[in-house]
């Protein structure tokens, strides 16, 4: 199921014994476009403390009430490494988080997750200590973006601006980032279009532009996305067909 990161901010945190907050933030492999981690705000359990959720360790969305149930205890979480003292969030920190957890690297691997496509198949994989680690030339380097930091970048299509990016569409299976919302409102006043990151043909992570293999009259032409609906696969349909773009092989 697809979800914007607006409605996941809103739901409740769940562990195993009870809520430890809500979403206030994602962690992006720029490589990938996949979601690697949720930042929870703790709220008034762990006053003035953040903590990082793998995808790993997600069981359940309750879309009724609004919960993201994961298999971890409160206790395990409290005691999980910080990350106020590493971030932005580096290889190294990241093996510490496995190593302590018990997970499989997500970057060894030729798919999304390692050697699978969704990071539930990973996690059930048995792990050694030194599968923990996994390949890595640079430890004090780091392949993740904020969602926060990204919102409001730029988007350039071919032949001009056509506003900046406002929101992400994940779908909650493989955890990669669908689409980019972006509201046109300083070009196309009221419009909202989705992009697949499939399209984007170069990223400026120091001037905050992502340039897209469109041209401005085919995003004018496009379909609008209302983030109050619920995305079909009809809809889905209809921005490829007007886009005249391919979907991935993985798509459905």
């Amino acid at each position: 199921m697809l979800h914007n990161m607006k409605e996941l901010s809103s739901y409740d945190i769940l562990a195993t014994d009870g809520s430890i907050g809500t979403v206030h933030d994602l962690l992006i492999d720029d490589k990938y476009w996949t979601v690697r981690y949720l930042v929870v705000d703790t709220m008034k359990w762990l006053p003035g403390r953040k903590v990082l959720i793998s995808p790993m360790s997600i069981n359940d969305f309750d879309f009724v009430n609004g919960n993201v149930a994961l298999s971890l205890t409160k206790e395990m979480i409290k005691n999980s490494p910080s990350i106020e003292a590493d971030f932005p969030v580096s290889k190294k920190y990241e093996i510490e988080y496995n190593k302590y957890f018990g997970l499989r690297p997500y970057w060894s691997g030729e798919r999304t997750w390692g050697s699978y496509f969704y990071p539930t198949e990973l996690a059930r994989v048995p792990v050694e200590n030194d599968e923990i680690v996994g390949e890595v030339e640079d430890p004090e380097s780091s392949n993740l973006r904020s969602f926060k930091a990204i919102s409001g970048y730029g988007i350039e299509a071919k032949d001009g601006d056509i506003g900046h990016v406002e929101n992400f569409v994940i779908n909650d299976e493989t955890w990669n980032v669908r689409y980019l919302v972006v509201d046109t409102k300083n070009w196309w006043p009221g419009k909202h279009v989705l992009v697949s990151p499939h399209w984007i043909n170069y990223i400026s992570w120091v001037d905050k532009v992502v340039r897209i293999d469109l041209s401005r009259d085919t995003i004018k032409n496009g379909p609008e996305y209302d983030p109050n609906q619920s995305i079909s696969k009809e809809f889905e349909d209809e921005i490829f067909t007007k886009y005249d773009k391919d979907r991935p092989w993985f798509w459905y």
